[in-house]
């Protein structure tokens, strides 16, 4: 077993990771005032604009923690009653949000071909060392066929998605009606830092606004592992971890949800403690 750090190893580790984060920061800020400069790429204005629809809302229910303290932990809704089973894309070493779905009883469906089968699997919890991707080939299945293999067609889910970048080849290809199975969504955004770049808005935008059409977004946090983007009075966060509610689930107006929430936790304490940006107030 490892000893544990010293106070000065402790500090001059998580020094390094500060100066580690500062410098992608300047990266990435750099990258964005010279995409900015090019015409064929969103204005500033274009940006702040598509940013404000990213507008949490109250959903009249508690959000409640579950998993792990810092990476690994999600906010979501009450509201797991009745809930068939979790599909989650993107297994990591941490299982706590998993096991805890499971052990309130929920199916769980967990995917991915970069690791093995993890340890320590319930017996409500299956494993297909498959990822998830656009088609049905190689080491990718579709979300499709995924849930049409293992459950009926009548059933509530929750989806908590972290695929690296993925989710923009992915959630595109779910058909209408089974994107509406999902009562509550959880997944990591990716490539904000990217945004000024014309492909990667577009994308962006395209993608918000079709999952706006059956879902709100009722949570939002910017995850804090990687350096931030800086520029025209803007903060930007690379990695957004996002909680949607089916529509159904919410009634009359929706005022704007507290952010950030009093159970959000920064996924890494070793990095600078930057709040999720209030786009809306822009």
């Amino acid at each position: 077993m490892p000893k544990p750090k010293s106070g000065i190893a402790r500090y001059l580790s998580e020094l390094r990771y500060r100066l580690i984060w500062a410098k992608e920061s300047r990266h990435s800020s750099a990258a964005a005032r010279s995409a900015l400069a090019h015409p064929n790429n969103p204005t500033l204005e274009d940006v702040k604009t598509f940013l404000r629809t990213l507008t949490p809302r109250q959903c009249g229910k508690d959000l409640v923690r579950i998993g792990p303290d810092e990476d690994g932990g999600y906010l979501l809704p009450d509201d797991l009653d009745g809930i068939d089973a979790l599909f989650s894309p993107g297994v990591s070493e941490t299982l706590g949000f998993d096991l805890e779905i499971a052990q309130r009883g929920i199916q769980c469906f967990l995917a991915d071909a970069s690791v093995t089968k993890p340890d320590g699997l319930l017996s409500n919890m299956n494993f297909m060392q498959k990822f998830i991707g656009p088609e049905n080939r190689g080491d990718f299945v579709t979300m499709q066929k995924w849930i049409g293999e293992n459950t009926a067609d009548d059933t509530d889910l929750l989806l908590q998605m972290d695929i690296e970048g993925a989710e923009y080849d992915v959630l595109p290809g779910i058909a209408a009606e089974t994107l509406a199975r999902f009562r509550i969504m959880l997944i990591e955004f990716h490539d904000f830092d990217q945004i000024f770049n014309a492909d990667t808005f577009n994308r962006l935008q395209s993608l918000f606004a079709r999952l706006s059409e059956t879902h709100v977004l009722c949570h939002l946090h910017a995850n804090n592992t990687v350096g931030y983007t800086s520029v025209g009075g803007l903060t930007i966060p690379p990695v957004f971890e996002a909680t949607y509610i089916r529509r159904d689930r919410v009634k009359g107006d929706l005022p704007h949800a507290q952010i950030p929430h009093p159970l959000d936790q920064h996924n890494s304490n070793k990095r600078p403690n930057v709040q999720t940006p209030h786009f809306w107030a822009h």
